[in-house]
């Protein structure tokens, strides 16, 4: 469960995610991807709620490196 997350990338900027076992680290990525769908709060890019935009081109513009 992750609480009170904010977070801002600038345009181009990569980012990497780390953290702790238990973190929350794969919990960002299945909401950005919405493979969890949020209960509370929500997800902009770019100004505009994810939860709005279907799956197939929200998933395609998101890159994840593993």
């Amino acid at each position: 469960m992750l609480k009170g997350l904010t977070c801002t990338i600038k345009h181009g900027q990569k980012i990497g995610v780390v953290g702790r076992t238990g973190a929350g680290k794969s919990t960002i990525i299945l909401a950005l991807l919405r493979v969890l769908e949020a209960r509370k709060g929500r997800i902009t890019i770019d100004g505009i709620d994810i939860s709005k935009l279907n799956l197939p081109d929200l998933r395609k513009r998101i890159i994840l490196i593993n």
